[in-house]
């Protein structure tokens, strides 16, 4: 079938939706698909996938976002797609998977992690924004339509539909998936020894990781915070090490590294295309997520075999439910955080999720993702007649 993935912007490198939709892609293209990526602007390219920028004029975001889905309605109309599957609203299209979430659920994020003025000055900026105001029109003609299928990556994002749309009818999960290198253990076993011994980890020490490219999103001031008081604490491992990769503007984090009295305990680092060393050198990953669709950090992570802790507000929390990680309330329950802390940094009790994590793997993978995203084309084309 000849399919259109629609995307704002299409740089796998930066992980998230991007790097999502560049593995979809391929996935679909190498079962002999015809996969077009529609995007505003890209920067890669995926093997045996078109990718095809289209014109987004306008003075700001909401313009473009409009000259944007006028593109995309001229170019589905000239190619004659069978499927234009968007991550985005887009009126026109038959297949929607908001990989970000909904317009409600992110403002409702913003609000959440906000407290007293600030929290006012969020609510006045979200109902102001003329993107997010575009967005939520756009989205409720998309979601309005019953002949458009309405996917989610998470039960989380199916409530969602309910509680913003109240639609129920051809909402249908279909979980996150992540690709993830296939790598021997003796590579594993050497990026592990490598790393920990670059960030200094001494014998018996515990490396919990974090990777946020959005860092106040994913909540690193809260894992700074919570991992501070762990460490202080009578349950603290002696040369435990927290990692934080992705964030350019680390300067106020290494402040309340600082201020926590764990400036050489935490290590910062800079975005990297190669974060698997990182998984390997890690004994647990930690992503106080205030807004996660459904992280790929965590399913990454579970499928390489290392546990997480992650909060209620993540959609991939329901990969954990069967031991492979623990789940909090709220980013901001440092003492929740820090007995997570504490059962992850303890050999006995981690190995049995890190087991847990191997069994989960193979229904995290992009195979049964892909499958399923076939089943809902043919649905859709079927329905068309």
């Amino acid at each position: 079938m000849k399919i259109a993935l629609v995307i704002e912007h299409f740089d796998p490198s930066r992980g998230g939706r991007e790097r999502s939709t560049a593995q979809v892609a391929t996935a679909l293209a190498a079962r002999g698909e015809d996969v077009t990526v529609f995007c505003q602007s890209c920067q890669d390219a995926c093997e045996g996938v078109r990718v095809l920028p289209l014109k987004a004029r306008g003075l700001d975001r909401a313009a473009r976002l409009r000259s944007f889905a006028r593109s995309v309605r001229g170019a589905a109309r000239e190619g004659e797609y069978d499927i234009i599957h968007t991550t985005l609203p887009i009126p026109g299209a038959n297949v929607f998977q908001p990989r970000g979430g909904l317009v409600g659920a992110q403002t409702a994020a913003a609000l959440r992690r906000r407290t007293g003025f600030r929290r006012v000055e969020a609510l006045v900026g979200q109902a102001l924004n003329p993107l997010r105001r575009q967005m939520r029109r756009y989205e409720r003609r998309v979601v309005r339509d019953p002949n458009v299928l309405c996917l989610a990556v998470s039960e989380m994002v199916a409530r969602e539909f309910m509680n913003y749309h109240a639609r129920s009818d051809r909402v249908r999960v279909i979980f996150n998936a992540v690709a993830v290198p296939a790598v021997p253990d003796e590579q594993r076993s050497q990026w592990r020894e490598e790393v920990r011994r670059r960030i200094g980890v001494p014998a018996g020490g515990v490396v919990f990781l974090t990777v946020a490219t959005n860092p106040k999103l994913k909540g690193l001031a809260e894992t700074i915070d919570a991992f501070a008081r762990w460490y202080h604490s009578p349950d603290r491992i002696p040369g435990a090490r927290l990692v934080a990769v992705g964030g350019k503007k680390f300067g106020p984090y290494r402040g309340l590294a600082r201020k926590g009295k764990v400036s050489k305990q935490v290590v910062f680092v800079e975005p990297t295309p190669r974060i698997f060393p990182w998984y390997s050198a890690a004994d647990a990953v930690v992503l106080l997520s205030w807004y996660d669709p459904c992280s790929r950090v965590v399913l990454e992570a579970t499928r390489w075999g290392v546990p997480s802790v992650t909060t209620v507000y993540n959609g991939a929390a329901e990969a954990l439910a069967r031991g492979a990680g623990i789940v909090v309330s709220s980013p901001r329950d440092a003492e929740a955080v820090g007995h997570a802390l504490t059962d992850l940094a303890d050999i006995a009790r981690r190995r049995p999720r890190a087991q847990a994590c191997r069994d989960a793997a193979e229904s995290l993978g992009m195979d049964r993702h892909v499958e399923q995203l076939l089943d809902a084309y043919r649905e859709v084309i079927d329905r068309r007649g």
